[in-house]
């Protein structure tokens, strides 16, 4: 049986305020009460702060607030990729923004991008190899046990809501966090993506670093110990 873990004995007593404790306390009572709530409310951070904020009497975050709670520095708005290219406000139409914020994916949705290490980015606002003014959702790094496996393999890990991006795609959601965040991911692995190239192969993509990031074409055939498989989220 497989041991489940228990975060709350391990979290510090400064990590909850008074106020807090009892303010959750007060709304775990008013929602039930019982261990399935609790385990739920320990493990989804955004639940726990609306539970918390309902308790309070305060406004319940929503929108980008909501997704930046959840997901942290791996929620990157449109507002912030324009910034990062050095192009303003101006970078987007206010059409495209005002789309930006009316498809912003729900709560459940976002949970789901932070539980599978995605990163929610907006779109650029023109490219023929994404899709303009939308948004993209692409995991951080390889899909998980990936490597060591061929292309016919690591497709059995892409889920019915996932796809294979293609290579502009993952060079511009890479390349983008790192503007607006200042990290590196793929650092040392690669991943295979949709584009195909001139030999046949899948295109790979990775290894990004302070010299740049490397585009190759190796055998799908073969099994790589630094080659995995990247994802998207339809």
């Amino acid at each position: 049986m497989k041991k489940t873990e228990n975060r709350v004995a391990q979290s510090k007593p400064s990590d909850f305020s008074l106020g807090l404790t009892y303010e959750f306390c007060a709304e775990f009572g008013r929602q039930g009460g019982n261990p399935g709530l609790l385990q739920e409310l320990i493990e989804n951070k955004g639940r726990m702060v609306r539970a918390v904020a309902i308790a309070r009497g305060d406004n319940v975050p929503k929108g980008y607030e909501l997704a930046t709670l959840i997901l942290g520095d791996d929620f990157i708005s449109p507002e912030e990729v324009a910034m990062a290219n050095a192009y303003g406000v101006n970078y987007y139409t206010e059409d495209q923004l005002k789309h930006f914020r009316d498809t912003l994916p729900d709560e459940k949705i976002l949970q789901w991008y932070q539980t599978h290490d995605y990163m929610l980015e907006a779109g650029p606002p023109t490219d023929d190899k994404v899709v303009a003014g939308e948004w993209l959702a692409i995991c951080k790094e390889e899909v998980p046990n990936s490597l060591r496996k061929t292309w016919e393999e690591q497709q059995d890990l892409i889920t019915e809501v996932e796809y294979v991006p293609n290579v502009r795609e993952v060079s511009y959601a890479v390349t983008t966090y790192f503007k607006v965040r200042g990290i590196y991911l793929l650092r040392g692995k690669y991943v295979r993506t949709s584009s195909v190239s001139g030999n046949s192969n899948h295109v790979n993509v990775g290894d990004f670093g302070k010299y740049g990031f490397r585009v190759n074409s190796y055998c799908d055939g073969s099994r790589y110990g630094n080659i995995g498989v990247a994802s998207a989220r339809k």
